[in-house]
């Protein structure tokens, strides 16, 4: 079945390419790509396909995905996190789909822009001039709080919120490289195996607490737990169990925060590298605003900003890998695979082939100008997938975004003087660390 697929360059013996991917993930699926649109991986002993042609991954994620389920790493996943919306397939996945697509609308998502903004604006009130900025911790901080307003507002007791606050990053931290791992080797009683146990334990509980603290009181705020408790399914008109509610809301803050961070990370990185870019957006910014906060209403007058994120989205994918197994046989062009075979595909990869965007790794707000972007195959900019397992979240991440960007950006610049960062891939494509150095946009130069 895969006669004639070559097997991409720094295969090691034993562990494959395993190492190459974490140390330089880019590169090496960079290399893979120059190797044809179907190539095979190694991840240890276990064969799979890597796919680097837009048609082939439309296929994988809309026009043929009957032919696949999210496969062995999103099984594990499940044992960890539950039955939410990212981990499930099938049938049942669809109907809990059918059950939270409301939620998610961009009439829903825009009542919590105040949240958004104002949670924001919290965290700069602290900043100083010069002060010195660790953005990865804080923009963290910053997505989880949004999240945890956003889902559950602030009237659920501080000790449950500081439960999930808690113990969120290393379960989310953690599940990634537990369903890699052999089976036996969560069993291993290592310190990082106790300290995930610990705080999943912590974190299933925190949010029961949130859900038994709202069903107590009857209240009905306007968050998304109550939209979550009101949801019904449209066929039936059941409400989601107990334990399915618990399981969406940790998906909810595991799905959005950490992809959220990385993203606002990189963006801010870029535009500390290219003060022309970061001066139209601050124009921008000035002439629709005016020195007041950012609104929902003024998201759509800010096309730049949103050309800016797009951008983002498309240089450095909020999820770069991306696995399904084969439920029917499958023909990649001439190469057939059969049922149980595994297929990997990478956004990431895919946006950065020169042969789809030019000048690839060139930060260019403007290739999304309208008068451009049409030039572009629709298969070929996925930074929130496609297709039945596209993100129900893009609308409020894209919302989120642009928000925090328009308060910073409305008053600080800041500004970083490195050329180059490294990426790490783990469940999210992360920058390496970076130090930013916060600035009044009344001092220009950085």
């Amino acid at each position: 079945m895969s006669v004639g697929v070559p097997t991409a360059p720094y295969r090691l013996p034993l562990v494959g390419h395993v190492p190459a991917l974490f140390h330089a993930p880019m590169q090496t699926l960079g290399k893979a790509r120059e190797c044809g649109d179907i190539v095979r991986l190694h991840l240890g002993s276990e064969r799979i396909y890597l796919l680097n042609s837009p048609e082939f991954i439309r296929r994988v994620q809309v026009t043929e995905a009957d032919s696949f389920d999210r496969g062995r790493i999103f099984e594990k996943a499940r044992m960890f996190v539950g039955q939410g919306l990212v981990t499930t397939d099938g049938a049942f996945h669809l109907r809990q789909r059918r059950i939270m697509q409301p939620l998610f609308h961009r009439d829903r998502v825009i009542r919590h822009v105040d949240v958004m903004r104002e949670r924001t604006a919290r965290m700069v009130a602290t900043w100083r001039p010069g002060q010195r900025l660790s953005l990865d911790h804080a923009a963290t901080d910053l997505a989880l709080a949004i999240l945890t307003d956003s889902i559950f507002r602030s009237d659920i007791g501080p000790a449950t919120m500081r439960g999930v606050r808690d113990s969120l990053p290393t379960v989310n931290g953690g599940v990634l490289t537990r369903a890699l791992l052999p089976d036996w080797w969560q069993r291993v009683p290592t310190p990082g195996n106790l300290r995930f146990a610990r705080a999943r334990v912590r974190l299933r509980a925190a949010v029961d607490a949130g859900i038994e603290a709202r069903k107590a009181s009857g209240a009905r705020p306007d968050d998304l737990l109550s939209a979550l408790l009101d949801a019904r399914h449209p066929d039936s008109g059941e409400p989601m169990s107990d334990q399915q509610l618990r399981d969406e809301v940790i998906t909810i803050l595991m799905a959005g925060t950490e992809t959220t961070a990385n993203t606002l990370n990189w963006l801010f990185y870029e535009l500390g590298r290219d003060a022309g870019i970061e001066r139209r957006l601050h124009a921008e910014l000035d002439s629709a605003l005016g020195g007041r906060p950012v609104t929902a209403d003024d998201l759509a007058r800010l096309p730049y900003l949103e050309r800016v994120i797009d951008e983002t989205t498309r240089l450095y994918s909020p999820v770069w890998f991306l696995m399904r197994r084969l439920t029917a046989p499958v023909d990649f062009g001439g190469v057939r695979l059969p049922v149980g075979a595994q297929v990997v595909y990478s956004s990431t990869a895919l946006h950065r082939d020169p042969g789809i965007f030019p000048d690839p790794m060139r930060f260019d707000p403007d290739r999304w100008d309208p008068e451009r972007s049409g030039r572009t195959p629709r298969a070929a900019f996925i930074p929130f997938a496609a297709g039945r397992h596209r993100c129900l979240g893009e609308s409020f991440a894209k919302a989120e975004m642009a928000v925090v960007v328009a308060t910073i950006a409305a008053e600080w610049r800041l500004c970083h003087g490195r050329r180059r960062l490294r990426e790490r891939a783990l469940g999210t494509l992360r920058p390496s660390t970076l130090h930013f150095t916060a600035r009044p946009r009344t001092r220009p130069i950085c």
